[in-house]
């Protein structure tokens, strides 16, 4: 059987066809959950927040464009309700105070690239809340830093400057972790 794309199953899924939300939501709900998880390092906020991303997606499918990807469309939803998550659970109040290559993935082509990418998550995940939320932003969302300074309320210099230390953090893990 042929592989549905996206396009055409969220098209089914707008014409209230279960079957194409059910093939969506199998085909999406570990990427949103690793997405969620890489923001909150706690399994329990990400669960949340990334069955409520998936709830609002599903939702608000008739806006969405398909002339666009809906993997980037769903990890900015995902990632926005796992910052709000953060925000509610008092989290992100460490940004204030705290001084101080990772890209994306779907799923992976095989078992050794999705540990690869499970390794990655858990070291984006063991960073502290305020460099997390920075590498989640600038390289799952592609903001630039100037436009995360806005959205953390943070002067461009911080933002810039736990964005450098959280890369250096990540590298070392990964390259002991032989991830790099």
């Amino acid at each position: 059987m042929r592989r549905r794309p996206d396009t055409e199953l969220i098209v089914l899924a707008r014409r209230g066809s279960t079957q194409a939300v059910e093939v969506l939501f199998d085909r999406y709900w570990s990427y949103a959950w690793r997405a969620a998880y890489a923001v909150t390092a706690d399994r329990g906020l990400a669960d949340d927040a990334a069955q409520e991303a998936i709830e609002r997606a599903f939702r608000s499918l008739d806006r969405f464009d398909e002339s666009r990807p809906f993997a980037p469309w769903l990890k900015r939803i995902v990632v926005n309700r796992a910052i709000d998550h953060l925000r509610r659970s008092s989290r992100l109040e460490v940004l204030r105070d705290e001084e101080t290559t990772f890209h994306t993935w779907a799923a992976g082509e095989s078992a050794e690239e999705d540990l690869r990418q499970w390794a990655i998550a858990d070291a984006v995940a063991a960073l502290g809340v305020g460099k997390r939320v920075v590498v989640v932003l600038h390289y799952w969302l592609d903001l630039p830093i100037e436009e995360i300074a806005g959205v953390l309320g943070l002067p461009v210099g911080t933002v810039a400057s736990r964005l450098g230390r959280a890369k250096m953090e990540l590298r070392t893990v990964l390259e002991e972790d032989r991830v790099l």
